[in-house]
């Protein structure tokens, strides 16, 4: 299971971004490495950060508050129709593969059925 970004901050989940700032600065002034010498203050440090950063944005809030902390771990944003998958990359090259294939065979037949011009002779115009 993930972590507890409200516990972690040690407010509730319908804390108000006043709140949640009051608590970051509490818990950051309590676990900076620079104030206090405890071998995991570091770490404590680092995770009252992340949860800061998660609580005070909106959208990662939200996120979290419905998927938990594995919604923010497909990155920051949702994936949408923009961003593929890696399982779409292999479908997207062969259908791509086909769109280009076909405009090229398209370009090639309209390259060689051209109609020529019977009045123009190509050795008076290139003299002039």
């Amino acid at each position: 299971m993930g972590k507890n970004y409200y516990q972690i901050l040690g407010i509730n989940r319908n804390a108000t971004k006043e709140e949640i700032k009051k608590s970051y600065r509490r818990m950051a002034l309590k676990y900076h490495p620079d104030k206090n010498d405890h071998p995991q203050a570091e770490a404590q440090f680092q995770e009252v950060a992340a949860a800061f950063e998660v609580l005070s944005n909106k959208e990662k809030r939200d996120i979290y508050d419905q998927y938990g902390e594995e919604g923010l771990k497909c990155g920051d944003e949702p994936q949408t129709f923009a961003q593929p998958t890696p399982d779409m990359v292999p479908f997207m090259c062969a259908v791509g593969g086909t769109v280009l294939f076909a405009f090229a065979a398209y370009k090639t037949f309209q390259f060689f059925s051209k109609k020529k011009n019977p009045n123009v002779d190509k050795d008076e115009s290139s003299s002039d």
